[in-house]
């Protein structure tokens, strides 16, 4: 998995492609990431026994910080999950797809969760 100076252990970046979709409101990204979150061992056809998902304050080559979400392997899995990251990207998307924008902000609205502010102090959620 892809290494992130981000946090004390690697992870890959998740970044569905919503950003846009709902006006840079980043607290309601976190509701519909953690949606998506709890949904990605599904996904990704993966035993959630066997990797980390979680909500990351991410940031980008120019310094820029926004919400994310995380996997890598668990810490104690005996073996690692080899993950493409063009194929993670293409299943979510897919998903996405699947599911429509206005489904996952309806999704999104019942979610309790961080709040941006709350991300960018804690750098992942929920801690690992």
């Amino acid at each position: 998995m892809e290494s992130n100076e981000n946090s004390r252990k690697g992870f890959m970046p998740i970044e569905p492609d919503i950003y846009d979709q709902i006006d840079g409101d980043y607290d309601l990204i976190i509701s519909c990431f953690e949606y998506i979150r709890g949904e990605i061992p599904t996904i990704l056809n993966i035993d959630p026994d066997a990797i980390e998902v979680f909500l990351v304050s991410f940031c980008n080559f120019l310094g820029q910080y926004y919400p994310a979400i995380g996997i890598r392997d668990k810490v104690d899995s005996k073996e690692s999950i080899h993950l493409d990251f063009f194929e993670i990207d293409d299943k979510i998307e897919n998903w996405l797809t699947n599911l429509g924008i206005e489904n996952l902000k309806q999704k999104a609205k019942e979610i309790k969760t961080v709040d941006w502010k709350t991300l960018q102090e804690l750098k992942e959620y929920p801690s690992q």
